[in-house]
């Protein structure tokens, strides 16, 4: 080993020139590395949306839903399919199993489907297929365009701007929201249809008729080619208008004019209705590429939005930007970075105080090098510099230079023994290079085994293991051989032989440690002395943590709080229900009021507001559509603008506020509105889907069995709501339960429709077509071709047109012979009650009641579960057949912490592998695994202390701490090994090898610890997210590093004890039978 290390010291100038090229292509790589908040995740989720306009809840789920359903039946890696089937529409949830082809699989779906699609009615639109991707919801930047303009011309302006903004590098879509769809509309006046006995199909075939052009080829002659059009496309109002429908009784034409209440160009009835800070907007939704830079692509949209406003500022319109990622990058950036920057100042001052500045500055340099060798090796395997890698570089920027400390503390050491500088780097590398390099596979086999997380969980968090194991492989090779060539050509003199007589640990007995020191030999002495009860003491303390932690995490006593992810959120949303049958319309007012109001707290609580009216979206990305739902999604100030009420590292409590704000403000105002809103108001993730809180699905062979159990289990929520702890702190209750809506339903009378010449198709064809619009051809405007609509005029006020629905009933619709047909002729027309939505999962009917737990209580989603299967279990035998399933945060963090658990064992036996390897020992492997109870102690009791939660995130504190806490005692048995081979006393060789290596154990520690504490205490800034796992591993640090330097002693005598007892056994047992054999021996002799 000392001929290699020599080897390479004579390599100076090589191993410089790498260093600087690397360094400098670190630095490269920062800036041309993509920037993003999150990493791109893949859902393995596909949402189906099916049309079939003017159906009923219970048509669409029995003509498209179930027929969909039956294609995807049989379909492989299918988890679960969720189904919602609303009046119109049909919504269907398809999940996949996790980590299978999700690309694959959507592929094979849309194929399934799409063939069956002649099984379904003719008048139904084609199925909308969106796979669902991180980059699907998390735009990089939203333009608004708002002003005193008509919906279509900010249209046109927007498609303007998106031709600009398409042009950028790296934007791979743009998308257009909240354009209306232009229609000419002819509306008749009911009254003078009835006077003239003109029905209303006769003035739509009319018009029809009139309204065609028919391409003709060409026509030759001589040279020349002439073009032939037969016909025409209506291009004015008059000459819709002057359409002649029929001659009356006098012989003179009857035309349209003769006819209408009005006619224009109007809107379609929007579906949805989009504003943005309570002002009618189109919008264009900007999305990049995955190798390209938000940052980049955000500060070229805000330049092309500011030219595009100067251009149009006489137009009366001006554009909002909303969504702003790069809001979010720099928060992550300036949290995240501020820890990390005050974290490697805080490091290099510890070892400025325990190694001199030259040696401090010698080691620092480690940090940098590791960070800018991770992003060139981030930049090269495609991935991008997001949160969770900023986090890493937190997590690991005092871990990464253990090595290097543990160098040059022992060239330190060799220098004290008055060897040259030289001498002292060879013999200290060299003595220590093979544990260090198992010193830093131990932690980096700690957290590689993460990656085997499954789902969107796993590839969220795959960041943190691939982030750290890079720069901890970066870190080893600079501390074995770019920190001894620097050590050679800068490090400190060598020791005057003066000083070094005094003995080997003379060095540990100046400085800070010296105290420490002599305090730790006299402690260490006296546990040696008392195996037993320090040994049982360290037992207990582990039992009772973990018994807290699994009685927490059972959700039996809810000792330390368990989440599945700590959200800081960016943005919550108002989700809006308004009572059935409201329209669009009305809708929107109350999302125009709510956005209103919230915009009036302030720039530094609300940024802005977007509005949607015809849909809403939970926290499962899925969208609902009916016209009376509606959100406001709020966006929050960035970090140096927030002042909020709770304090900005508060944002859940604030959301809390708000929720009770809102509640109160609708209280005073709903009488003036359509009706009263129910309203919920949650948090948007910024982190892996989870879904709410509270998820509890109830199936059963029928919903109404279905919907008693979910009667009795939400009585029991709200009855302990009100009178008892257990369930005061659930927000957002509520089931998904159909409501109930009236419906005016025309029925054809067969024979009656058989009479005059019609098939029920033909007669059903007729009314719809008189309710809903009949289309009659083109329209052409100066931009563009559009459908030219005939209708029957509603009444406006006490102005013409039908006053009712039953009132088109007088309507003619058809002509005969003898009369004009009225509708009612045809067809009776009654009210009807049907719900408004069916739900099923798996195929089975299915009730699912939903809720969020208020910040800051220590109520869980795994108590809750308990408490509701107990619930359960109590009825079940009151209502057979109906089956109860827990997803959202239960599901999981039961997901995660299974594939976690999972990670913790192989991480485990890898290091007990590499262990064995280096110590060629089965029981010294487990004396160094101890470590990790000893860390776990520390994290649970942390945890405990500073009322912190426990989440994904603090799991894998657990399992890095695996890695990082046996480096100490692997180090501590390396040198108490030594001295054995040296022939020391076994006692004495306890004492030396724990003393030599205290002083680089407690550094090591130090660093660490420091390198997170910014970030666990939230200095200069605190993150919500990363803050638990911060806490969690600086407490279990502590707990393992001390009760490892206090009882891995022990354990090694202990241990080295019965080995010397055991092999001298076996030595008496030899020399017994040698000599019973020598006697048989001489007695046959």
């Amino acid at each position: 080993m000392k001929n290699f290390i020599n080897l390479s010291l004579k390599q100076t100038v090589f191993i410089n020139v790498v260093f600087i090229i690397l360094m400098v292509g670190g630095v490269y790589s920062v800036f041309h590395t993509p920037v993003e908040n999150l990493p791109p995740v893949a859902i393995g989720k596909v949402f189906i949306t099916t049309v079939h306009y003017g159906a009923s809840a219970e048509d669409v789920e029995q003509l498209v839903t179930r027929e969909i359903e039956d294609a995807i039946d049989g379909l492989e890696h299918v988890e679960y399919v969720q189904s919602t089937s609303m009046r119109n529409v049909s919504s269907i949830l398809v999940k996949f199993i996790d980590d299978t082809d999700y690309r694959h699989l959507y592929d094979e779906l849309r194929l399934r489907v799409l063939n069956m699609r002649n099984e379904l009615p003719d008048e139904v639109d084609d199925p909308i297929f969106t796979y669902l991707d991180s980059q699907e919801w998390k735009p990089v930047i939203v333009a608004n365009l708002v002003g005193e303009l008509s919906n279509a011309s900010l249209t046109l302006l927007a498609e303007e701007l998106k031709s600009d903004l398409r042009k950028i590098d790296g934007v791979q879509e743009v998308e257009l929201h909240g354009d209306y769809h232009q229609e000419f509309q002819v509306h008749l006046d009911p009254d003078k249809l009835r006077s003239t006995g003109v029905s209303f199909t006769e003035v739509g075939q009319a018009i029809s008729d009139s309204n065609i052009k028919i391409p003709s080829g060409r026509y030759r002659q001589g040279g020349r080619n002439t073009l032939l059009d037969t016909g025409h496309t209506f291009a004015s109002q008059q000459r819709v208008l002057d359409v002649a429908v029929r001659r009356d009784g006098d012989g003179n034409f009857i035309r349209v004019r003769d006819l209408i209440y009005q006619a224009g160009l109007n809107y379609r009835d929007p579906d949805i209705i989009s504003t943005v800070n309570g002002l009618s907007t189109v919008s264009l939704k900007i999305k990049k590429q995955d190798s390209a830079n938000a940052i980049t692509i955000a500060e070229r949209v805000k330049s092309a939005v500011e030219q595009f406003n100067q251009q149009h500022h006489r137009d009366g319109v001006k554009t909002i930007l909303t969504n702003d990622s790069t809001i979010e990058i720099d928060d992550s950036v300036r949290t995240l970075g501020g820890n990390m920057v005050l974290g490697m100042i805080l490091v290099t001052l510890v070892l400025w105080l325990t190694l001199g500045f030259r040696n401090a500055m010698l080691t620092a340099i480690g940090i940098p090098f590791s960070f800018l060798v991770t992003i060139i090796i981030v930049k090269l395997t495609g991935q991008s510099i997001n949160t969770i890698s900023l986090f890493s570089f937190v997590l690991v920027s005092g871990i990464i230079v253990d090595d290097a400390v543990i160098i040059i503390e022992n060239i330190y050491r060799h220098l004290y023994m008055g060897k040259t500088r030289r001498t002292a780097v060879v013999d200290g590398v060299s003595e220590v290079f093979l544990p260090v390099i198992s010193s830093a596979m131990t932690t980096i086999f700690a957290f590689a085994p993460m990656l085997i997380m499954t789902g969107s969980t796993g590839d969220f968090f795959s960041v943190i293991p691939k982030a750290v194991s890079f720069a901890l492989f970066a870190s080893l090779v600079e501390s074995l051989f770019i920190l001894p060539i620097h050590v050679l050509d800068y490090g400190p003199r060598q020791i005057e032989k003066n000083i070094h007589a005094e003995g080997d640990y003379h060095h540990l007995q100046q400085g800070p440690f010296a105290p420490a020191w002599k305090i730790y030999r006299s402690l260490l002495d006296k546990l040696l002395n008392h195996k037993v009860i320090a040994l049982g003491g360290v037992a207990a303390m582990f039992f009772i943590a973990l018994t807290m932690m699994a009685l927490s995490a059972s959700g039996r006593v809810p000792l330390i709080k368990v989440k599945f992810y700590q959200d800081s959120y960016l943005r919550y949303h108002v989700a809006v229900q308004m009572p059935t049958g409201t329209s669009a319309e009305g809708t929107d007012h109350v999302v125009r009021e709510l956005s209103k109001y919230l915009i009036k707290l302030g720039p530094q609580q609300t940024l802005s507001t977007s509005g949607t009216a015809g849909m809403m979206e939970d926290r499962d990305y899925q969208v609902h559509r009916a016209q009376h739902y509606g959100q406001v999604v709020v966006e929050l100030p960035s970090q140096e603008q927030m002042e909020l009420p709770t304090g900005n590292d508060q944002i859940p409590a604030y959301i809390d506020q708000i929720r009770d704000q809102l509640e109160s403000y609708v209280d005073l105002h709903h009488h003036q509105w359509a009706g009263r809103p129910e309203l919920l108001v949650f948090g948007e993730n910024t982190g892996p889907p989870a879904g709410k809180a509270v998820n509890i699905r109830l199936t059963a062979p029928d919903i109404d069995a279905a919907l008693a159990v979910a009667d009795l289990m939400m009585e029991n929520f709200e009855s302990d709501q009100q009178g008892s702890e257990e369930f005061s702190d659930l927000v957002n209750l509520e089931d998904n339960r159909a409501e109930v809506q009236s419906v005016l339903t025309f029925n054809v009378k067969r024979d009656r429709a058989l009479e005059y010449g019609l098939t029920s198709s033909a007669a059903t064809q007729l009314i719809a077509g008189a309710l809903n619009g009949m289309p009659s051809g083109q329209f052409r405007t100066t931009t563009e071709e559009i459908d030219l609509m005939v209708k029957l005029a509603r009444q406006n006020g006490t102005v013409g047109g039908l006053s009712s629905p039953v009132a088109i009933a007088q309507i003619p619709i058809i002509e005969h012979s003898q009369k004009p047909i009225l509708i009612g002729d045809i067809a009776t027309i009654r009210y009807r009650q049907e719900p408004d939505t069916r739900t099923r999962y798996n195929g089975k009917p299915t009730i699912t009641i939903t809720a969020d737990i208020r910040d800051g209580s220590t109520l869980s989603a795994s108590r809750v579960q308990v408490l509701a299967q107990q619930y359960f279990s109590s009825i079940t035998a009151q209502h057979p057949g109906v089956g109860i399933a827990f997803g959202g945060e239960f599901e999981s963090t039961n997901r995660a912490y299974t594939s976690l658990a999972a990670a913790f064992i192989i991480a485990v036996l890898a290091i007990y592998l590499i262990l064995a390897t280096q110590f060629n020992d089965y029981v010294q492997p487990i004396i160094i695994l101890s470590a990790i109870p000893f860390a776990f102690i520390g994290v649970v009791f942390g945890l405990f202390l500073t009322r912190s939660v426990f989440t994904v995130g603090s799991f894998m504190a657990v399992i890095g701490l695996a890695g990082v806490a046996v480096n100490d005692s692997l180090i501590l048995i390396d040198f108490m090994n030594k001295e054995r081979r040296r022939g020391v006393e076994l006692r004495q060789s306890v004492i030396n090898g724990c003393s030599a290596r205290m002083r680089p154990v407690l550094i090591t520690t130090v660093t660490t610890m420091l390198g997170m504490l910014p970030m666990a205490i939230g200095i200069p800034h605190k993150s919500i997210t990363w803050a638990p796992m911060a806490t969690a591993f600086a407490t279990g640090l502590i707990s393992a590093t001390t009760l490892a330097l206090l009882i891995i002693p022990v354990e090694f005598e202990l241990a080295e004890k019965i080995k010397d007892k055991l092999s001298g056994v076996g030595h008496r047992r030899l020399r017994n039978k040698a000599r019973k054999n020598q006697l048989k021996d001489n007695q046959h002799g």
